[in-house]
């Protein structure tokens, strides 16, 4: 049988796993966020020392083009933190484990816009043009 997804189902899906959803996870949303948002505050800090042209997530660089290096990481971080719980409350089983992975990416490139950087640059740096 052919999974088929209409509107319909893909919205009657989001609203039944939408219920419970902010309680069950009451202990790590917040953390999440925390987590995201220490990430754009040490890439405003950085940005404001190495300039924009330094920032490699695209979109994070085209927002602060647009909307400078102060809010420019604030929007996108905000971004990041919408889409995120959209997919969590869609695929709510593994939304636990999406939100811990964000969040320990987010505290890892906090800690390296701030004191990593001076220490190594990751191989994945060297392999971008």
């Amino acid at each position: 049988m052919e999974a088929v997804y209409t509107q319909t189902r893909i919205k009657d899906r989001f609203i039944q796993n939408h219920t419970g959803f902010w309680y069950e996870h009451r202990w790590i949303i917040p953390v999440f966020i925390t987590a995201v948002f220490c990430d754009a505050l040490s890439t405003i800090i950085f940005m404001n020392h190495l300039g924009i042209e330094a920032e490699l997530h695209p979109v994070y660089y085209l927002v602060s083009k647009v909307l400078g290096p102060n809010i420019g990481p604030l929007i996108g971080a905000a971004g990041k933190i919408g889409a995120a719980l959209v997919v969590g409350i869609y695929c709510r089983k593994f939304a636990p484990y999406l939100f811990l992975a964000i969040t320990i990416i987010s505290l890892w490139a906090a800690w390296y816009n701030v004191w990593g950087i001076n220490i190594y640059v990751p191989l994945l740096v060297e392999w971008i043009p």
